[in-house]
């Protein structure tokens, strides 16, 4: 087990022997062994490595947690780890930190923090909050034998030496070639007659996601990042584009909750953080449902005169949730991955009205065959045709939420079970009561 041998090691004193087993240790495995240290334990550790050790370490850990042991370390020594790392896991690092001492770490780094502050001022959520600015870039008129000895000289990590990038004296880019193409390539040659001239690049402020649906497309290792006037200014790895899915995926997760996102994983997040995250929501939905009580007052005589109705009302709402719920999952997923778009809206419209009918064809049926056995042929008749009546509505609710969201600029995903089930419940009411009233002639 390397976990006790490890820690016994460590505990010991022996530091060489530490080092030696730490190179035949993936830093991930090293992570999950260092959640068993205690904080006191983990800033000892740290002091004894590396630096360079240190920063690869620290870019595999969650940010909250990566954060909280840089914080804990002598300013000087953060500082240096900090420049071992790769721009865009520094800058990730350094947003988590207070203000304050983000700006004393920037300025022990000094050029290198001069750089970073660079990053900051992006958005963490563009494609310029993602990019690292470590690239290599070269001009047209190199040969190939001269990129190859450059890239020697260079010593690019492998993160960074898939493609390289072709720019002008005034920093433009102006095409790609790949690291094979290179070695293939006769050595006399001059680099702009094998490079790609159409490069797939994106802006500075793109939208993350944007720029994860741009890899997936096509198939790309790494993305260039140019400003307004085309310069290439930094890169962004598969690696971030993963991570951003993940981030992604995980708030849509929590917004179909009905949760607000959380900035870090559930294991980190105390009991009041997590209260925080969701009283809110609840609190909006109880609102909400005050309108489902206000129908059923409402409606307090049909329902005196024919209490049978009232036995059917949780079949009736929760039908009407659970196909709202399968619409909106549907069409906000379908949206999130460009499958469709805002102008298909009427096509949709129409698919999911067909559906709808479909679908509360069958459950009218259903509805009217136990409104008959429990109530007679009138309570079937009234349940069928509330059931047909919900079940399309709920559909096209579902359908239509997700769309208005994105008009809007909000994230789709706040169509969530919760809010739809919500919205249903009042709408479902109302719509049974009110073809009760009209066949009980009341």
């Amino acid at each position: 087990m390397v976990q006790p041998v490890l820690y016994s090691l460590f505990r010991e004193g022996r530091v060489q022997q530490l080092l030696d087993l730490l190179k035949g240790l993936h830093p991930a495995d090293l992570v999950e062994t260092l959640h068993e240290f205690s904080p006191e334990e983990q800033e000892r550790f740290f002091l004894l490595i590396p630096n360079e050790q240190s920063a690869i370490i620290l870019q595999e850990m969650d940010l909250p947690e990566a954060a909280a042991v840089l914080a804990r370390l002598p300013l000087g020594t953060a500082a240096e780890i900090l420049k071992e790392m790769y721009s865009d896991e520094a800058v990730d690092i350094l947003a988590e930190l207070p203000k304050e001492n983000a700006a004393k770490l920037l300025m022990l780094m000094k050029e290198a923090g001069e750089e970073l502050k660079e990053l900051l001022a992006y958005e963490e959520d563009t494609s310029g909050g993602l990019m690292a600015t470590e690239f290599v870039a070269i001009p047209e008129n190199m040969t190939v034998g001269g990129t190859l000895a450059y890239l020697r000289k260079v010593a690019p990590s492998a993160e960074n030496a898939y493609y390289i990038y072709v720019v002008t004296r005034d920093k433009k880019l102006v095409g790609v070639i790949s690291l094979r193409e290179l070695v293939v390539t006769p050595l006399e040659t001059r680099v702009g007659q094998i490079m790609h001239r159409k490069v797939v690049k994106v802006p500075e402020d793109l939208d993350q996601e944007e720029v994860a649906r741009l890899f997936e497309k096509y198939g790309l290792l790494v993305l260039p990042v140019v400003d307004k006037e085309d310069r290439l200014v930094g890169i962004i790895t598969v690696d971030d584009a993963i991570t951003v899915a993940k981030e992604e995926a995980t708030e849509d997760i929590h917004k179909a909750g009905s949760v607000t996102p959380l900035r870090t994983s559930y294991k980190s997040a105390g009991v009041l953080t997590l209260y925080s995250k969701r009283v809110g929501w609840l609190l909006a939905l109880i609102l909400v449902n005050l309108i489902s009580s206000g129908v059923i007052a409402a409606f307090e005589e049909t329902l005196s005169v024919a209490l049978t109705l009232a036995f059917f009302i949780p079949l009736l709402i929760d039908t009407g949730g659970n196909t709202g719920c399968q619409s909106a999952t549907l069409v906000v997923r379908a949206l999130v991955t460009g499958d469709i778009k805002l102008t298909s809206w009427f096509r949709t419209f129409g698919k999911e009205l067909l559906v709808g009918m479909l679908l509360g064809l069958t459950l009218g049926t259903a509805g009217w065959f136990l409104g008959a056995f429990r109530g007679g042929a009138l309570i079937g008749v009234i349940i069928g045709l509330t059931m047909l009546a919900i079940v399309v509505t709920a559909n096209l609710v579902g359908m239509i939420l997700p769309f208005i969201l994105t008009r809007l600029r909000l994230d789709p995903a706040v169509a969530s079970s919760p809010l739809i089930t919500t919205i249903m419940d009042a709408i479902g009411l109302l719509t049974y009561f009110t073809i009760a009233r009209m066949f009980l002639a009341l």
